[in-house]
């Protein structure tokens, strides 16, 4: 599901409750949505990229 999708769900869940949403809860509830997709995204990128090596940089030339 896209973030989009889980949003409109949350919102309809909350009010169906009974929860009147403010337009301040609609916003702290989108941020935190993109902002789990953006860390899901970080976090798989971090754990599929290749490993980081150091190398001892090379000594410079003296002319």
């Amino acid at each position: 599901m896209t973030p989009r999708e889980i949003e409109l769900l949350t919102i309809a869940k909350l009010e169906h409750d009974g929860h009147q949403l403010e337009p301040l809860e609609l916003r702290e509830l989108k941020r935190q949505l993109e902002e789990g997709a953006v860390l899901s995204r970080r976090y798989r990128e971090m754990m599929t990229s290749p490993a980081y090596r150091w190398n001892k940089p090379s000594p410079r030339r003296v002319r």
